[in-house]
């Protein structure tokens, strides 16, 4: 296995609790929570992690409170703005989910963002807004239909998903919860799951080291038998 994964996936959980924990709006939590995405990113480039995918709001979300939801679309049409930062670093911005019932000044700058940026190479931040995962299979099915295909294998099913990126080899959650809430579900058949009690602002260069430290530890065998005569996945 290499030591490094190519692709990991973060359940940015948490942001919300840490700003009620200080006597804070919610949305001041988001905001925090933004600038910890940063200094993720920042950590995966210097690792050499490839992929990079983000879950920054679910087809769930729009439970919550309308100013809530409002914010965090504004927060992220403004992270969205830093074009020039993402090109300067290598970083290819793309998005996952159903664009159709965001704001238009946020659909722009997402439009925007995946353009100005589809040349570079040394990154791929995937940003799953408005995404589920059953929406995803959802729409996969109905683009095999319009592309007129009876049939099609695993592989060609992955293709019209959301984006066609590398699996994720590694999926991290933060803030306690131990599921993956409709998240890449398709995706994660072989992913390393790990679960953290850390809210998301709280995360630190140390307890990235502890996430990449338990990934290298586990044995992908993919459902293979190996020399111990056990196996693994069924």
């Amino acid at each position: 296995m290499s030591a490094i994964p190519c692709h990991v996936a973060f359940i940015m959980d948490g942001n919300g609790r840490w700003a009620v924990k200080r006597g804070l709006s919610r949305l001041k939590g988001h905001r925090e929570g933004i600038k910890k995405a940063e200094l993720v990113i920042d950590y995966c480039l210097r690792r050499g992690i490839e992929v990079v995918s983000l879950f920054v709001f679910s087809t769930e979300n729009w439970k919550r409170a309308e100013r809530e939801v409002a914010g965090l679309f504004k927060l992220a049409s403004r992270y969205l703005d830093n074009i020039a930062d993402f090109s300067k670093r290598g970083i290819r911005v793309v998005v996952s989910g159903d664009l159709s019932r965001l704001p238009e000044e946020l659909v722009l700058k997402i439009n925007k963002a995946e353009t100005a940026t589809v040349s570079n190479r040394v990154m791929t931040l995937n940003l799953c807004i408005n995404y589920g995962g059953r929406a995803e299979l959802a729409h996969a099915v109905n683009e095999i239909i319009r592309s007129g295909k009876n049939s099609v294998s695993e592989k060609e099913l992955g293709e019209f998903m959301y984006q066609n990126l590398p699996d994720p080899d590694l999926i991290v959650r933060t803030g306690g919860q131990m599921r993956l809430s409709n998240f890449l579900l398709f995706q994660s058949a072989y992913s390393e799951l790990v679960f953290s009690d850390t809210l998301w602002p709280d995360i630190d260069e140390k307890e990235l080291d502890g996430f990449l430290n338990i990934y290298q530890h586990r044995n992908r065998n993919f459902g293979e038998v190996r020399d111990t005569g056990k196996t693994v996945d069924g």
